[in-house]
């Protein structure tokens, strides 16, 4: 259910507890490498996995997943978990235990197609990576759109309620505007010191203001609270079996963060986090996912602006990670997440020429590649920060570092 890493890790002793309680004659218990919070166990009934929630997720959280996935197995989709249902009490699906919420649900075969992935930051938090490029997952992507838009179609009562959480475009495109203030103030102190970072910049001051104008002429048609999303779809949740030469999809996982929204937050999540983004793979995306679940021409039109607003806070997450965080610095994780962070600032320049060419792009190039140092031939100017390369903090090794300047050289 989740990549390993090079850590192992005791099971924790509250989701044992949580495991009896859910399923008291158990065989057998054992952690799931890379992921402290999910316990793996087999027991008479078949394999399971125990899952420790997020503090700040409520009981609701878990009753809305339960149901909506339940909707989907009925629907005929077993390629999901199924929660169990809390002993003696049929209708619930969440255990509290010292304060936090614990499911259980079923196993589902197979390794991630990601064949990086799982490693997590000195704080726990974990470093999510698209594929390589050139990885053979094709297929495997396509399966899993049809394999969301068959619970897109399963999950629309739930959607509906006004209770359900989640959020319009107009309140994302604001989550995402108040992100890149925040980003652009913290990382682009050091844009200067990373041709990275400047790429970024530029991408995320062209595509902003017309992400914008979209959403606001589009979103309402575009039903945009029509679903539940998986709303974080990565590699690493998508489980394959390889009978031989072939690449099989067995699952899809991680449905944590389901919350109302518009099918095309899926879609981009599908196109930009598992490969880069091209015209050929949207439209691949797209008529994968129409063939098992209806799209409007307004909805179809916002996947490379979802894309986009997407891959801007995403490449903000991964040069926070790679340059300016001072405790990922040796990390092993660091060779692999360099070369995710190149595949996701492509795709981000990609679609900045789509949705928001300039002159340079008219002439069959993007005017900062072949002049780095901007139209006036000066160095580019980090927003709210000095001229040219700040001075390096207190106890950073970057500043110092050779492989740390300039260009990345992973992937």
């Amino acid at each position: 259910m989740s990549a390993p890493d090079d850590r192992a890790h005791e099971p924790d002793s509250v989701l044992i507890r949580a495991a009896n309680t859910f399923l008291p004659a158990l065989d057998r218990v054992e952690p799931v490498a890379g992921a402290p919070h999910l316990l793996h166990v087999t027991s008479g009934d078949g394999e399971f996995v125990v899952r420790r929630w997020d503090a700040e997720a409520g009981e609701g959280a878990t009753e809305l997943t339960a149901e909506a996935l339940g909707l989907a197995h009925a629907a005929g989709e077993t390629r999901l978990p199924r929660y169990l249902p809390v002993p003696g009490a049929s209708d619930r699906h969440t255990l509290t235990l010292d304060g936090r919420h614990y499911s259980a649900a079923s196993w589902l075969p197979g390794r991630p197609v990601a064949r990086y992935g799982g490693s997590r930051t000195p704080d726990g938090v974990t470093i999510d990576l698209p594929l390589p490029p050139s990885a053979p997952a094709e297929e495997v992507i396509l399966e899993a759109v049809r394999v969301v838009g068959r619970f897109h179609t399963a999950s629309r009562p739930v959607a509906a309620r006004p209770s359900t959480p989640g959020r319009s475009f107009h309140a994302l495109m604001a989550a995402h505007r108040i992100s890149w203030e925040r980003h652009r103030r913290v990382i682009g102190h050091h844009a200067g010191s990373y041709p990275e970072i400047r790429r970024w910049l530029r991408c995320g001051n062209r595509i902003l203001p017309v992400a914008g104008e979209r959403l606001e002429a589009t979103a309402q048609a575009a039903g945009d609270r029509s679903v539940l999303c998986h709303a974080h779809l990565w590699p690493v949740h998508m489980l394959i079996d390889v009978p031989g030469s072939e690449r099989v999809l067995t699952g899809v996982t991680g449905w944590n963060q389901v919350a109302a929204g518009s099918p095309v937050r899926d879609l981009a999540q599908l196109a930009v986090h598992s490969a880069g983004w091209s015209a050929a793979v949207a439209e691949n995306i797209l008529g994968a996912y129409t063939e098992v679940a209806p799209l409007t021409p307004e909805e179809r039109r916002l996947l490379p602006v979802a894309a986009a607003l997407d891959l801007v806070g995403e490449v903000a997450r991964l040069l926070t990670l790679a340059f300016i965080d001072d405790t990922m610095i040796d990390h092993p994780a660091q060779p692999v997440l360099r070369s995710g962070l190149k595949t996701m600032l492509s795709s981000l320049e990609n679609l900045t020429v789509v949705l928001a060419p300039d002159e340079g792009d008219k002439r069959g190039g993007t005017g900062w590649r072949r002049n780095p140092r901007g139209r006036d031939g000066a160095a580019p100017r980090a927003p709210g920060g000095p001229q040219g390369k700040p001075a390096p903090r207190s106890g950073s090794g970057r500043s110092r570092s050779a492989s740390r300047r300039g260009k990345s050289t992973a992937g």
